[in-house]
C-alpha cells in the first residue's frame, strides 16, 4: 500500500506571475504561494548589483506574523538563494508571498484551536513553505539551477520515525527534524529540535531522503528510481500537467 502523496496545484492565482498550492501528505495544512518576478527593487539599499534580491513574506492563518514567521522566512529565502540563478536578473527582485490558508484543528484544546500558533514548532510549516515557494518559482518560470524539496520527520518517545507527522504526533514527539534536498540529493538545509541520538538523526535523514528524492546509494553514485512516489516525482508530474494544460489552451 503506497503512502499518501503531497497535493500540488500550480497557477491557482491569475494575479501573480506564478503561484502554487501545497498540502503535505499529513493534510495538516495548506499553503498558497504567489511569486512576482522580476520586479523593480523597492528600496535602493536592497539592490544587489550582481544578483537578484529575494523577499519572502509568510502570513499565518490564525494570527499576525511574529518571530516564528520571520525565522521561517529567512530559511525559505536561504533555500531559494541556493537554487535560483539570481545573476540572470541582477538589480531585480523576486517577491514570494506565502499564505497559510488552512491548518489542522487541535482537538485537545478548548474550542478546537487550529495548529500553527507561536507555541507550536515551526518545523512543519517550514517544510511546507519551502515546497510551496519552490513550486511557485517553477510556475513563474524563474531561472533555476535545480529544484529543492523538504520533509519533516518526527521521532517518537519510543524511537519510531514518522514522515509528515500530524499535529498530535508532532506534539507528542521527542524530536522533530526538517531536511531539504536538491535535485541530485545534496542536503541544502536541515533543522532539528528536541532530544535525539546521532543514530536516530541518521535514521531520520535516511527516511527523509527516500521520501523527497527516492534515491538509493550505489557506492558514491546517485541512482534515481523514477517509479517511486517521491516528492520530486509529484513535482515533476505537476509541472508536466501544467505544461500540457498550457498547450491545450494555446491550441
Amino acid at each position: 500500500m503506497s503512502s499518501p502523496k503531497s497535493k500540488i496545484q500550480l497557477h491557482p492565482l491569475i494575479s501573480s506571475n506564478g503561484s502554487a498550492l501545497y498540502t503535505p501528505p499529513s493534510a495538516s495544512s495548506t499553503l498558497l504561494a504567489g511569486i512576482n518576478y522580476p520586479l523593480e527593487v523597492s528600496y535602493r539599499s536592497n539592490e544587489i548589483p550582481e544578483d537578484t534580491y529575494i523577499e519572502v513574506s509568510l502570513r499565518p492563518n490564525n494570527a499576525v506574523g511574529m518571530v516564528k514567521e520571520r525565522h521561517i522566512e529567512s530559511l525559505v529565502k536561504k533555500v531559494l538563494q541556493s537554487v535560483i540563478l539570481g545573476q540572470e536578473t541582477p538589480r531585480r527582485m523576486l517577491q514570494c508571498t506565502i499564505q497559510i490558508t488552512d491548518a489542522e484543528i487541535d482537538e485537545s484544546l478548548p474550542g478546537g484551536v487550529k495548529g500553527g500558533g507561536q507555541g507550536e514548532s515551526y518545523l512543519e510549516t517550514l517544510a511546507s513553505a519551502i515546497n510551496v515557494a519552490v513550486l511557485g518559482c517553477l510556475d513563474a518560470g524563474v531561472q533555476m539551477r535545480g529544484i529543492a524539496g523538504s520533509v519533516v520527520v518526527s521521532i517518537s518517545r519510543d524511537g519510531k520515525l514518522k514522515t509528515w507527522p500530524g499535529l498530535k504526533q508532532r506534539k507528542e514527539a521527542r524530536s522533530l527534524h526538517v531536511f531539504v534536498y536538491g535535485r541530485e540529493g545534496q542536503n541544502l538545509l536541515f533543522e532539528s529540535e528536541g532530544d535525539f541520538e546521532v543514530e536516530e538523526w541518521d535514521a531520520a535523514e535516511s527516511a527523509a531522503r527516500t521520501v523527497v528524492v527516492g534515491k538509493v546509494q550505489d557506492g558514491e553514485d546517485v541512482v534515481m528510481e523514477e517509479d517511486q512516489e517521491t516528492l520530486f516525482a509529484s513535482i515533476r508530474q505537476a509541472v508536466e500537467e501544467r505544461v500540457e494544460r498550457d498547450g491545450r489552451q494555446k491550441g
